[in-house]
């Protein structure tokens, strides 16, 4: 059975003349098979550690130094049924492992035997109505205007029991037009299979205020004149749930490969948004990176 939902996105489909079988590709579902057998199969220590980031529990003296690049595949939205494939860059500077730098932004942490307590400076990209190359949105998104770009400072704890690591962070931004509020609460394994290869896993759920939600995933009468989407009133509440897959190699002293996916279940507001063209989605990545 349809759900009303479905056949409001069907309509709105066939109004603004887009073939209803435009989802997944043979080519991007090719993509997601390489990188779920690379997935299996790889090795590194490039992606972030349960308790702490990238490098921070590998480096020697006070610097731990990772460069690096590969490729990644992702919706071109939040809430998207479309899928970019594009080259990322990679770093990750630590010190002391208490200080880190990387593409997520800057943190400081603190660590007491199997607690870790930290913060930092954080950014989200928005979301614009082309998207472009390495942006956030697709030409479907015409008359809705852009989400800005934003800065955001963030707070996070993990507690390691066991095999099992219990995480959290909350994360505020700022700017107007993307200054909503997550938090995110999850359980993590990482197992360490060989002195080279280490897999992991996490499961986790993301809530998000009405700001957060209004930003991203609402339509008001203004966008709804100037675009193709019915007006839509999103409100707070659970965003998503999450399980990302895992696996790290180091390849040399120095050389390392890591690779991830993650699957996303978009729940609440942000399933039932005319916005979200699916309720899920998948992002994967592969890393090469060099140790310094």
């Amino acid at each position: 059975m349809w759900s009303y939902r479905r056949l409001r996105r069907l309509a709105i489909s066939l109004k603004a003349g887009v073939p209803v079988m435009h989802r997944f590709r043979p080519r991007v579902l090719s993509v997601f098979m390489a990188l779920a057998v690379a997935s299996l199969m790889a090795t590194s220590a490039v992606a972030q550690p349960m308790m702490g980031p990238p490098g921070a529990q590998n480096g020697k003296g006070d610097w731990a130094i990772v460069l690096g690049g590969g490729v990644a595949v992702r919706p071109t939205f939040e809430g998207s049924d479309r899928y970019r494939v594009l080259p990322v860059p990679f770093f990750s500077v630590t010190y002391r492992d208490m200080i880190s730098l990387d593409a997520t932004g800057l943190n400081a942490y603190w660590r007491y035997e199997n607690l870790q307590i930290g913060g930092g400076i954080t950014y989200n990209l928005g979301r614009t109505t082309d998207g472009g190359y390495f942006g956030r949105g697709d030409s479907r998104l015409a008359g809705m205007g852009d989400v800005p770009v934003t800065v955001g400072i963030r707070g996070f704890a993990n507690y390691r029991l066991g095999p099992v690591v219990l995480g959290t962070s909350i994360t505020k931004f700022f700017v107007e037009g993307n200054n909503g509020l997550l938090i995110d609460g999850g359980i993590g394994i990482p197992y360490r299979v060989t002195d080279r290869l280490t897999l992991n896993g996490r499961v986790s759920t993301t809530w998000a205020d009405g700001n957060y939600m209004r930003n991203f995933f609402g339509v008001t009468a203004a966008q709804s004149a100037a675009s193709r989407f019915p007006t839509f009133a999103a409100t707070s509440g659970i965003k998503d749930i999450n399980l990302s897959l895992g696996a790290q190699y180091r390849l040399t002293d120095h050389w390392l490969v890591s690779t991830n996916l993650r699957f996303t279940q978009l729940l609440s507001s942000a399933q039932d948004s005319p916005l979200s063209f699916a309720d899920r989605s998948v992002t994967g990545m592969v890393i090469f990176g060099y140790r310094f």
